[in-house]
């Protein structure tokens, strides 16, 4: 005790010294123990973030041209102008299959199919559907439909709702020169409902008319998009002459009221490789709220499973685990349900699409839908969609495509790993393809801002790391000098006056063995702020939307039913320090400057006490 007592006097006599290399050695210490933290918090949140987040690109063919496209419209006696886009030669799919591309899933051109509805209830009881008709009928007297004329109905082949009255009004609303129609003519005529010409001067007793509305016609396209020759023309209207039902224009007629049936009752399947490439899903906007999402080895082994939305469910009394018919019609590869249309009814022969696949699924989750859109309706999700993997449908569907179009960024898109220089290297690659007038948009949620700074606290900790650890060499180098090999002398009157090397040796490293100590859990105690600091500085300047995540993003928000939430966690960095990283940082210090500090005493040591008196004091 006495030895020890001595050294930490002879600390307390050369207070600079002291102070200085408590100090600096806590600062050296601070360095290393921010270092190694956040080189392991950087590390830790790269790898979680990294689950997180993905990366997606979505797809679209550009049109080569604008044109302006003249509509009229029979209340204004005028026309009104749009601009059309006119697209080139289809672009396939394939131009996306390079070498190099890195795709995790995709890419696809996804198709909707529409599935016959059975017996499911498809909108609530309250809820209305447009009215469309197919009838035979005769104008009252001679007349051209360019504003409402009266029309006898003589008979009903397919009506939405019953026709109650007649004579009913029509006009040819969007056509400025319609055709001549005769008192004793009989006319099949396709119908919606229209407008109301006097609506704003009579309000609810204005004349409600119906418009045309498309008569049999076909948009089928072979496997490889190209349109099939039809003889249909769209016609919304045709003379009814005796044996028009035996012709071939006749049976097209009456295809057309059995599609009508079911179309009616709109079921649309959405197939696809991954779930998370539809761009409501991806954002969030869609959520499993029941059961669970697909698995991988249903998209590869396509298992006959599905996703059903909360209100189909509801109106259906389904759960997960019971089983659904789906019996798939035709597929439509260029709109999504949210954006369906343009299709022909029938297909080139004039005759309705029979199912090509005829299955049952089973409900492996129920999604919610939470409240807005995207902004397009491209992306919005029909209220009766369902979802399989792609690989589930066995049955080629290449005599059932019943329109094929220009990719869009809401039916094509792929997947590749997360991080600028994936995307980068991808934009690369593509840009040697040469391919024109396809722009390929990617969505990281902000990943590759994100991955910037924590890319950069990586290397700002490798930095300190390394400062910390050439500095402590040598500062403990540096003081052991002065506190032990510069003490030769006081070493040798020591162990002249009786001290035995185990007196001495405790006497020299009691004083450094200390300020060691002290010096590392302060600088413990230093770095482990240092880095809290740091990181809740880099959390609250980082700025990304956590929508497009693929989990553990709080939205608070209802459901298409309007009641519950998306039960999930809010992203947030990882910022508690690992205490172990600390401790070892300075306990190796500390072990490094007791290491350098019985160097130097071994080394005093080891020489004679005469030959040390004999030497002048340095």
């Amino acid at each position: 005790m006495i030895t020890i007592r001595s050294s930490l006097t002879r600390l307390v006599r050369t207070p600079v010294k002291t102070a200085l290399f408590f100090l600096l050695l806590s600062f050296t210490v601070a360095l290393v123990c921010a270092g190694g933290n956040l080189w392991k918090l950087s590390g830790e949140n790269l790898r979680r973030f990294e689950e997180i987040f993905m990366t997606i690109g979505t797809v679209e063919q550009m049109p080569e041209r604008t044109e302006q496209e003249a509509i009229w419209f029979a209340d204004e006696e005028d026309f009104r102008y749009y601009n059309r886009a006119v697209y080139g030669e289809r672009i396939s799919e394939d131009v996306l299959d390079f070498e190099g591309a890195g795709y995790l899933s995709g890419p696809e051109q996804r198709a909707y199919y529409e599935a016959q509805p059975f017996d499911y209830k498809l909108k609530e009881d309250n809820e209305g559907y447009g009215q469309h008709m197919v009838i035979e009928a005769s104008p009252l007297e001679d007349c051209v439909p360019a504003g409402p004329v009266k029309i006898e109905v003589k008979r009903v082949l397919y009506s939405v709702y019953q026709v109650n009255t007649s004579p009913i009004y029509l006009c040819d609303h969007y056509t400025e020169h319609p055709q001549k129609l005769y008192a004793d003519k009989t006319y099949l005529m396709a119908l919606a409902d229209g407008f109301a010409h006097d609506w704003e001067e009579k309000g609810a007793a204005a004349t409600f008319e119906f418009i045309p509305m498309t008569g049999p016609f076909s948009t089928q396209a072979d496997a490889d998009g190209n349109r099939l020759p039809t003889k249909m023309t769209g016609d919304w209207l045709t003379e009814v002459t005796p044996g028009f039902y035996d012709t071939e224009k006749g049976k097209q007629w009456l295809a057309l009221c059995e599609d009508l049936a079911m179309r009616t009752l709109h079921f649309p399947v959405t197939a696809t490789q991954d779930l998370n490439l539809i761009m409501a899903f991806y954002t969030k906007q869609a959520y499993i709220a029941e059961g669970e999402s697909f698995s991988q080895e249903d998209y590869q082994q396509g298992n006959k499973v599905c996703l059903i939305s909360s209100g189909f469910a509801r109106r259906n009394g389904l759960k997960v685990g019971d089983s659904l018919h789906l019996a798939l019609r035709y597929a439509n590869y260029a709109a999504s349900p949210g954006r369906s249309g343009g299709e022909g009814n029938l297909n080139a022969e004039g005759k309705i699409y029979e199912p090509f696949e005829d299955s049952n699924y089973m409900i492996k989750g129920i999604y919610a839908v939470g409240v807005g859109s995207d902004g397009d309706w491209g992306y919005v999700l029909d209220r009766n969609e369902v979802f399989i993997p792609t690989a589930s449908i066995k049955n080629s569907n290449e005599n059932n495509i019943a329109l094929y179009g220009p990719m869009k960024g809401y039916t094509t898109a792929f997947r590749i790993p997360n991080g600028s220089e994936s995307i980068e290297n991808y934009k690369r690659l593509w840009e040697a393809q040469g391919v024109d007038h396809v722009e390929i948009t990617f969505y990281d949620g902000g990943y590759s801002k994100l991955e910037g700074g924590l890319k950069n606290m990586q290397t700002m900790s490798a930095i300190l790391l390394t400062i910390g650890i050439v500095s402590a060499v040598c500062i403990v180098v540096f003081f052991c000098h002065l506190f032990i090999t510069r003490q030769k002398k006081q070493t040798a009157i020591e162990r002249s006056l009786g001290v035995t090397k185990g007196q001495c040796a405790r006497s020299l490293l009691a004083g450094v063995l200390a300020i060691a100590l002290a010096g590392c859990v302060a600088g413990a105690l230093a770095g482990g702020v240092f880095v809290a600091g740091a990181v809740s500085k880099m959390a609250s300047a980082e700025t990304f939307d956590t929508r497009f995540s693929n989990g553990e993003v709080q939205l608070n928000r209802e459901n298409e039913e309007g009641e519950g939430e998306n039960p999930m966690e809010e992203i947030t960095y990882l910022s508690k320090t690992d205490w172990r990283i600390s401790v070892l940082g300075s306990g190796l210090v500390c072990l490094f400057t007791v290491g350098v500090a019985f160097s130097g005493i071994y080394r005093n040591l080891k020489e004679e006490p005469l030959a040390l008196l004999s030497e002048s004091d340095r």
